[in-house]
């Protein structure tokens, strides 16, 4: 059994790219064009994972390759007409006019991108084995018809998924919306994913599985962000968004700056001016954590020596008190603590 959908959720699925995690179940993909006349059918096929092209994955691209010779791939003509008949398919992009759409079966899923202008190949499809692609990269959501519309009552569908999406938000990771990054936290008063600026959404948690990557509505998806592009680009202000630190040193990593003792670092004791004044010490990327002759060192780069070096005396409180109270809140004690 398979099913077609005229509408995609991922738009980089449909385009060749190096992302390890993206392209981790990915087993090739099919390059085709309808000749000059429009009406041949020449095609390449590239490698990516020997393992995963195996006899399951052959026997299911083959049934599949018969289904859109029949329904979409009949020739150049045809297949822009299926495209122009579902707009809702557009994939924005500033190359090609494009037009993405998937078939999925039980284990694999096929996302196709059709072009409909004169001068490039005609279709790529791209082959992903969906026990080894990670689940934020998924095309597929569950739910809903061939067309993208709910196929079951927002309230059942929160019901099936909340024993799920307590598993996949967890207290202190890190996930992304619309181009943001957000940390998800929980108190006992609420849970909320929150931004580097303080801002926050409301998760209510009988209908968290609904920000699921493959269940969301458009604009409200929550997508893990995965852990090696976590630590690629960990900046301290995401550091202490997830930790409250404890008798830590900040070092830069090109100079030698003067050295202070930091008893209490997290997101919620920096006020929202204190966050402005130092935007730049806080988007510094963490480049190690480690210990150090002074204890425990946190290392950064990206940023100007003595600014870092002046955020770590006003933290130990050698700065006048009247710009400290303005920056920091001593009293707050929020967040997990990580004695560090």
């Amino acid at each position: 059994m398979y099913k077609f959908n005229f509408y995609h959720t991922r738009p980089e699925n449909f385009f060749r790219n190096d992302k390890a995690e993206q392209t981790k179940g990915l087993v090739g993909y099919l390059r085709g064009d309808f000749g000059r006349d429009g009406k041949e059918f020449h095609h390449t096929w590239f490698n990516n994972n020997e393992k995963l092209n195996n006899a399951s994955f052959k026997e299911d691209f083959d049934k599949i390759m018969e289904t859109l010779r029949e329904r979409l791939l009949t020739d150049r003509s045809w297949m822009r007409n299926v495209a122009y008949n579902h707009p809702e398919a557009k994939i924005a992009s500033e190359s090609t006019s494009s037009y993405g759409m998937f078939v999925e079966t039980e284990r694999y899923e096929y996302d196709i991108r059709t072009i409909t202008e004169d001068g490039n190949y005609d279709f790529y499809i791209f082959c992903y084995d969906k026990n080894f692609q990670e689940p934020q990269y998924l095309n597929s959501r569950r739910f809903r018809d061939e067309d993208g519309k709910l196929t079951e009552q927002m309230d059942d569908i929160a019901k099936k998924t909340f024993a799920e999406a307590r598993n996949y938000y967890i207290n202190g990771d890190r996930y992304e919306s619309n181009g943001d990054i957000y940390t998800f936290k929980v108190t006992d008063e609420s849970m909320f994913f929150e931004d580097r600026y303080g801002g926050k959404v409301l998760a209510r948690p009988e209908i968290l599985g609904l920000y699921l990557p493959d269940v969301a509505t458009d604009g409200s998806m929550f997508a893990k962000v995965p852990l090696s592009r976590t630590l690629e680009n960990l900046t301290l202000g995401d550091l202490i968004q997830s930790v409250k630190l404890s008798s830590v040193h900040l070092v830069h990593d090109e100079a030698e700056i003067d050295l202070a003792t930091v008893e209490d670092l997290s997101d919620a004791m920096l006020t929202s001016e204190g966050k402005g004044a130092w935007s730049d010490v806080l988007n510094a990327k963490v480049t190690e954590i480690y210990n150090g002759y002074y204890g425990i060192q946190i290392q950064c780069s990206g940023v100007d020596e003595q600014r870092l070096a002046d955020f770590s005396q006003a933290l130990a409180g050698n700065w006048s008190a009247e710009e400290c109270d303005k920056w920091f809140d001593y009293d707050s004690a929020q967040g997990p603590d990580m004695s560090m």
